[in-house]
């Protein structure tokens, strides 16, 4: 069943109301909050509290004391239940890696890295070889891509067909449930 009353001609039972048409309407309230000697301005500015500053040479400079001691500055040692951790290993918990013949791991020997090159002029080249072939084409075994199309003359067309093949073009009439109204 389609729309009824599309064009709001036929009347409803109120004035105003259309039949098949239901009226709804919506209504909200706005309150301005005043703040400070303008309430006319309805926003906080924070000015009225505090004393402004414009410049660092006039704003009074207290120091700060963080503990028992009249030290300027946190250090976080008293009072922080620092005590239970470790600031250093016991030399009981020491022990020597062994890295060979030295005590220093030098990252030389068995790691396939020496001699080291510093100039690409001692950097050896050697052709890299894929399929036989000095590049690699991306043709063979990179999942059945030899199917693909590379150019659009090689792609088959055919034309899209709509309601069961009869029409070359989707006018979306069929199989849509029309609208209603309550």
């Amino acid at each position: 069943m389609g729309l009824l009353n599309p064009s709001f001609e036929v009347a409803g039972a109120l004035p105003g109301e259309a039949q098949h048409w239901v009226l709804v309407s919506v209504t909200s309230l706005e309150s301005i909050a005043g703040f400070g000697a303008a309430p006319e301005r309805a926003s906080e500015d924070f000015e009225g509290w505090l004393s402004f500053w414009g410049a660092l040479a006039d704003v009074p400079v207290v120091r700060a004391f963080f503990d028992v001691a009249a030290e300027g500055y946190e250090d976080f040692a008293e009072g922080w239940a620092t005590d239970l951790y470790l600031l250093e290993l016991p030399p009981a918990q020491l022990a020597q890696a062994s890295f060979g013949p030295g005590d220093v791991e030098a990252c030389e020997v068995g790691w396939a890295n020496s001699p080291f090159a510093t100039e690409w002029s001692a950097v050896v080249g050697a052709v890299a070889a894929f399929d036989g072939e000095s590049r690699e084409d991306f043709e063979d075994q990179w999942s059945s891509n030899h199917l693909y199309a590379w150019t659009w003359t090689s792609v088959a067309s055919a034309t899209a067909m709509f309601d069961a093949g009869a029409q070359a073009r989707e006018d979306f009439e069929n199989d849509w449930a029309l609208a209603t109204t309550l």
